[in-house]
């Protein structure tokens, strides 16, 4: 496997019908990082390598991404990682309406040490670049993100974007916080898809569109009376089937899902209004008051009107 600093090498030695980017012309913002949404319509992106990382998320829409003379169907919720000076190419699908969001750094944005010629490569920064600096031969060509991971990467990366438009103070660290949580979890969704059988991946895939569009509709309506038989039949599941989906993809019970999604929000309303403990409660979907304080103690460790009160307090 070749290391960084041998690729920067071999880069000037490539054939002349394959396009190297340069972050300083392509990046263009202070900062050694950008994202930045992307929906061109048909055509290409011919064979080419940057001295950057580059990230591309899929919201929708489809491509093809060959890298290692290997070429994979990219689609809503697949991601993929390419390191500096891996050689690949993007093939649009001529009049698919597409939407990407897509990311680029330098590897001293993570980990300030980094020089590919210093040899320095022990830092605790460095392990998160380790993981994605590889070859064209090594690297994952994409991943493919289902229920609750997806929506978490999706999250994080719309976060990225209005972090980067607003500039409020501090937002360097936020993005790079942002871009490190991001990276942790592609490692971990790769490592434990790379643990299952083909079966399972499969059959999951199968489900991977319905699961995350329930997961999206409870996010829209955890303010109304979400039942979950009523759920059930607007996506045409068995209400067994739907709850081990479930479990499999969020790693919770469809209950424990939206009592913790409207605590969460109970919490960022008693923190952001003026409104009364009570008209929180049913705003988000609870109709009952005493047991909407029992469960918000529950998961906050304290009650709705303790939170109000000392939340914001020094």
């Amino acid at each position: 496997m070749s290391n960084p600093e041998q690729r920067q090498e071999q880069h000037q030695e490539m054939p002349e019908d394959v396009v190297f980017y340069r972050a300083e012309s392509e990046i263009g913002t202070p900062l050694p990082f950008k994202v930045y949404r992307w929906n061109r319509a048909g055509g290409s992106i011919r064979d080419h390598t940057h001295d950057y990382f580059q990230i591309w998320y899929v919201v929708k829409g489809e491509f093809m991404h060959t890298i290692n003379q290997h070429t994979y169907r990219m689609v809503k919720g697949n991601i993929f990682v390419i390191p500096p000076y891996a050689v690949h190419r993007v093939s649009l699908v001529p009049g698919q309406e597409i939407d990407i969001i897509g990311c680029e750094f330098l590897p001293h944005f993570i980990d300030e040490q980094y020089h590919p010629h210093n040899g320095s490569r022990g830092g605790f920064d460095y392990s998160y670049l380790e993981q994605f600096m590889l070859d064209e031969e090594h690297v994952t060509p994409k991943v493919a993100l289902s229920g609750e991971t997806d929506l978490e990467v999706s999250r994080i990366l719309h976060d990225m974007l209005e972090e980067l438009q607003l500039g409020k103070r501090y937002y360097e660290l936020v993005l790079k916080a942002d871009l490190l949580k991001l990276m942790s979890i592609l490692v971990r969704e790769m490592a434990r898809q790379s643990g299952q059988s083909n079966d399972e991946d499969e059959r999951l895939e199968k489900f991977r569109e319905l699961m995350t569009g329930a997961i999206n509709y409870i996010h829209e309506h955890y303010n109304e009376e979400l039942r979950l038989e009523m759920l059930c039949r607007k996506f045409n599941i068995s209400k067994s089937y739907f709850c081990v989906l479930f479990k499999r993809f969020t790693g919770k019970t469809y209950n424990d899902y939206l009592v913790d999604l409207r605590v969460h929000k109970a919490a960022a309303m008693l923190l952001d209004t003026d409104m009364s403990v009570t008209d929180i409660c049913f705003q988000v979907g609870f109709n009952d008051v005493p047991y909407f304080s029992r469960v918000f103690k529950r998961q906050t460790g304290v009650t709705p009107t303790h939170f109000k009160k000392n939340a914001l307090s020094i």
